[in-house]
């Protein structure tokens, strides 16, 4: 497990090789829709960040999405913020793959080079589930959801609400985490428990 100290080397990504196919690899397009989605009310952009087709971004009034330099977001990606107060935070070189999901009512913070594979789904919320009610008509329960930074999750993991996820930490793919994850550990399965430490 990394020390945490002065003598510890800052980690920089690797410069890709060129690859048209990869979704680093953006387009003019893929920048311009970067930039109009900047132009949004409650939507910041950072530098450098790609985004492909049919992302689509849904905030309300006094919603706040903000996206860090050198951000990736595949295509078919959903944010949806609604209220009452959500926020959402992408670090810098966060890659948020095709057909992800993203639901935030209060707060969802993403750290930097954390890469989120396909089909993942990650809220902060769920609905109440007394008896006495339609499941439709009760308040959400909400609680903040925190990812570290260089966190990797594999395809079609879901992270439910109150869940904080350490630095470094991988999350396997298919898993559903439902309890808080330490840093630099490999958690996998349904729920989620832990395999091993990463060495």
């Amino acid at each position: 497990m990394p020390e945490r100290g002065a003598d510890v080397v800052a980690l920089e990504p690797a410069p890709l090789l060129p690859d048209r196919a990869s979704v680093g690899s953006g387009t003019l397009s893929d920048r311009l829709r970067a930039r109009l989605l900047g132009l949004r009310r409650g939507v910041t952009v950072g530098r450098n960040v790609v985004v492909k087709p049919h992302v689509e971004v849904r905030v309300t009034d006094n919603g706040r999405l903000v996206i860090g330099d050198d951000c990736t977001i595949d295509s078919y990606a959903y944010f949806q913020l609604t209220k009452p107060e959500p926020v959402v935070t992408l670090g810098r070189h966060v890659g948020i793959g095709r057909h992800c999901v993203i639901a935030a009512k209060r707060s969802i913070v993403i750290g930097d080079y954390t890469q989120i594979g396909p089909y993942c789904q990650i809220n902060d919320q769920d609905h109440g589930t007394r008896r006495d009610d339609l499941i439709m008509n009760q308040r959400a329960v909400i609680e903040p959801v925190r990812i570290g930074s260089d966190c990797w999750f594999g395809s079609g993991v879901r992270v439910v609400k109150g869940v904080t996820i350490g630095d470094g930490a991988i999350i396997g793919a298919g898993s559903v985490v439902t309890c808080d994850v330490p840093p630099y550990e490999i958690w996998v399965g349904v729920p989620a428990r832990r395999l091993k430490v990463r060495e």
